[in-house]
């Protein structure tokens, strides 16, 4: 039997003022195709299926999308366990009604995990949703004293699992958690301020695979245990060389195969000129982040570039004292500036002045006097 270990999928992630929707999309197509292609029985999702446990309408119609697709239309199976940035409770909602369509939630930790069995049973599947110890203290209370950390927490849930698992089977956990010196990228926000929940790979001892989400750089953490990374480069830095992709696991053989997933439009940072860069007829349709070496990082400098390229992201550029140093400006911090803020950079840019708060006070004066004129008129 064939499985896709996938994760962190993150829908509804904001992209400046608008979403990688477009681009999610073409992931999914690509994992649709696969699936197809290799006959896949059973898509494991990792956690962090969406960015925020509060949702937006075109997260939940792509993630509505994507599971009907898999499991209706190409009658495979998806297990899916709840991230980080998750709720549980809603992502989990009707988990009872969804198992007749061969879709597979775990939102919240219990005490006793059932695995999902596939392949006429010779193959067992354990979901483990992203948790706190606190939460395990409360389902094994006879093991409170001992459990001190993530560490100690995650080794009581997986001990658990190890006692009842028949080791005949194919024993795959699926887990949402941070592994001592895994690799991580600019995009891994969540995890580089919880390294206080970090656990080693020894947790994962005696499955025959541990396919793992909540970093966004595919990687091997041993044999048996892995990182499938998130389908997109969702930040510049070392994210932007990254194969993105899928794992595909051949559970007779238990062999691993990274199958990659080119992007619809590359993640790339770009130092040079502003006529040299302006050149650039191979870079117009990727998200940037550009190093303007010769201008000030202004709003006329990135009206000025976004008219070439769309998908600008961010504009570094001299400093007003024209030192080397950069400074920076995103489309994101652009598209955000109410007419105080453009005024005060307009005399930055333009004076190198810097507004007193009286005449900025001065100035807000002057327009509200002008909305209020215009409403009279």
């Amino acid at each position: 039997m064939k499985l896709i270990h996938t994760s962190d999928w993150h829908f509804g992630m904001a992209l400046g003022t608008g979403s990688y929707a477009e681009d999610q999309r073409h992931f999914l197509q690509q994992l649709y195709e696969l699936i197809e292609k290799e006959q896949v029985g059973a898509v494991l999702l990792a956690g962090d299926v969406y960015d925020s446990s509060v949702a937006n309408a075109e997260a939940i119609g792509l993630y509505n999308e994507a599971v009907t697709k898999i499991c209706l239309n190409l009658g495979c199976k998806l297990i899916v366990i709840a991230g980080n940035h998750d709720s549980a409770a809603r992502l989990s909602a009707c988990r009872e009604l969804l198992k007749a369509s061969g879709l597979y939630v775990t939102g919240r930790l219990s005490r006793d995990l059932e695995p999902v069995l596939l392949d006429d049973g010779k193959v067992a599947i354990y979901s483990l949703p992203f948790f706190n110890r606190e939460e395990v203290s409360a389902l094994f209370p006879e093991q409170k004293e001992k459990i001190r950390s993530q560490e100690t927490a995650m080794m009581v849930v997986c001990d658990r699992i190890r006692e009842e698992m028949d080791k005949t089977k194919r024993n795959i956990i699926l887990s949402h958690a941070l592994i001592i010196n895994s690799e991580l990228s600019e995009s891994d926000r969540s995890a580089r301020v919880g390294f206080a929940t970090a656990v080693s790979k020894d947790v994962f001892r005696d499955f025959d695979y541990a396919a793992l989400g909540h970093i966004h750089k595919p990687q091997v953490i041993d044999s048996h245990i892995r990182y499938s990374g998130s389908p997109l480069k969702y930040s510049f830095g070392n994210e932007e060389k990254q194969e993105k992709g899928v794992v595909l696991i051949d559970t007779d053989t238990m062999h691993q195969t990274f199958v990659e997933f080119p992007p619809l439009r590359e993640r790339k940072t770009v130092t040079g000129t502003y006529e040299a860069l302006l050149a650039r007829e191979d870079i117009t349709g990727d998200y940037l982040r550009l190093h303007v070496t010769d201008r000030y990082a202004g709003l006329e400098l990135i009206a000025q570039l976004r008219e070439r390229f769309p998908n600008l992201l961010d504009v570094y550029g001299m400093s007003i004292s024209g030192e080397e140093r950069l400074s920076a400006l995103s489309v994101e911090e652009l598209q955000t500036l109410d007419e105080t803020d453009i005024m005060e950079k307009f005399m930055a840019e333009n004076f190198s002045y810097q507004l007193t708060q009286e005449q900025k006070q001065l100035f807000q004066d002057v327009l509200q006097w002008s909305r209020e004129e215009g409403d009279l008129g």
